[in-house]
């Protein structure tokens, strides 16, 4: 009997770690969000669902705090792009589209500062655009 009491006390004990520890980074987690740190509370609601994947509160918690990120990543490489700080820019619209895949806005943008970076190195690589470069060789025509 002292040893059934024994293990009902540590499975009781070790329980209530576990709840602790859920407990302390879903706090964390909303803690995050309501700081607006929606990076943090999305890698704090992956936490809990590694530990616990059927929580549909926690899922749809962390669905929300992605959206946000995205939107976070999403305008901080606008605001880059309008700067000219295009590869910053990339790597802000690459993290908004890992965020929020479905996304046609951030796709949109992410392509478009691709194109200006290949653009960007055409011309420090030769000097010109390719559009340049033709026109050169047109004028060079006899």
């Amino acid at each position: 009997m002292p040893r059934q009491r024994a293990t009902l006390l540590f499975v009781f004990v070790a329980l209530t770690a576990a709840a602790g520890c859920a407990t302390g980074a879903l706090g964390r987690a909303r803690d995050a969000e309501r700081r607006d740190d929606y990076d943090r509370a999305v890698a704090e609601y992956n936490r809990i669902l590694a530990d616990d994947p059927g929580n549909r509160d926690v899922r749809l918690a962390l669905d929300r705090a992605k959206l946000r990120a995205s939107q976070d990543h999403f305008f901080a490489g606008r605001r880059l792009a309008a700067d000219g700080r295009l590869d910053e820019a990339l790597v802000e619209f690459q993290l908004a589209s890992e965020l929020n895949p479905s996304s046609g806005e951030v796709a949109d943008a992410l392509q478009t500062v691709r194109g200006q970076l290949r653009a960007k190195i055409a011309v420090a690589r030769e000097g010109q655009t390719e559009l340049e470069a033709l026109i050169v060789r047109a004028r060079e025509l006899p």
